[in-house]
């Protein structure tokens, strides 16, 4: 199977996905128009926003594919995650609409009166963003793509909120308030999935500590490389898209000369490259004072 990489997964996903909301948007407009539904309508306008975000997704993964230069040596990896933040920005912006249509309604008593061509619209709606979820989700994975993620939910929401709209029209007919709770509902969930997202691509930008089974791993690999390598500390990861810096403290006997702790680092350093697919930088503290400083 041809095997994508993040950049080629984002555009293929970025262009489906832009190509998709349109022709939903407007078999919704028409569905509208002949119903003379106005919430048809609204989920219409809802669908085509998407795009935007789809834009957006576009936009950060051809910024993170840029090679590094003398502006941003380490490349431009964490446009991905830009890009996913303002995708998690545009769901919460989304469920405060929603949120506030729903007030209205409680407010003016507003009932859902659909025909059957809102509703094959509405079910169409559910299977069709279901399916992009899924496809984003899986070029997720192959990809480790954050924006790729961020789309996958943003798919996944609007088949729930379809789902939930579908739910309304089949049953609400008897029940004035129930699609301003599903409303609400609906809100709630896109606030969520949107403040998950801010939060999941937020952490890698500002920072992050590595995982207890990494640093299980480093420690593998120094007592390997060389037992003279001790106390491994002060280890902290810094993720750019595709590329991951990793920095980290050592203490080594202070008999030692420069040459003799440049090559014990310097392998160190290739053989964490080679397992951990990182660029590792070391700093070297001499070994000296209490006995617990001494301690591998």
């Amino acid at each position: 199977m041809m095997k994508y990489t993040q950049h080629g997964f984002a555009v293929l996903e970025g262009w489906l996905s832009i190509g998709v909301n349109i022709l939903l948007a407007a078999a919704k407009f028409w569905a509208g128009a002949v119903s003379g539904s106005l919430a048809i309508v609204a989920d219409g306008w809802h669908t085509l926003s998407d795009s935007l975000s789809s834009l957006v997704l576009l936009i950060g993964a051809r910024t993170a594919a840029k090679p590094a230069d003398s502006d941003h040596p380490f490349g431009h990896g964490r446009a991905d995650l830009v890009a996913a933040i303002i995708i998690g920005a545009l769901l919460g912006m989304v469920g405060v609409t929603y949120l506030l249509d729903a007030l209205e309604g409680f407010q003016a008593a507003r009932s859902a009166r659909f025909g059957p061509v809102v509703i094959a619209v509405t079910a169409v709606s559910v299977v069709v963003k279901e399916a992009m979820a899924q496809f984003a989700f899986w070029g997720c994975r192959q990809a480790e793509s954050s924006s790729l993620r961020a789309e996958a939910w943003h798919h996944r929401g609007d088949a729930i909120t379809s789902l939930l709209l579908l739910i309304g029209i089949l049953v609400g007919r008897g029940y004035w308030w129930l699609d301003s709770v599903l409303a609400v509902l609906v809100s709630l969930l896109l606030l969520r999935v949107g403040y998950r997202i801010i939060r999941d691509s937020a952490f890698p930008l500002l920072g992050e500590s590595p995982s207890d089974r990494t640093v299980r791993r480093m420690r593998e690999i120094a007592s390997r490389v060389n037992p003279c390598i001790g106390h491994l500390h002060h280890v902290h990861v810094h993720r750019y898209g595709d590329h991951t810096e990793l920095t980290c403290h050592v203490r080594m006997d202070g008999d030692m000369t420069v040459d003799e702790a440049h090559d014990v680092v310097s392998e160190f350093e290739g053989a964490l490259r080679d397992e951990l697919g990182v660029e590792p930088t070391v700093h070297v503290d001499p070994k000296r004072g209490t006995p617990e400083e001494r301690q591998p």
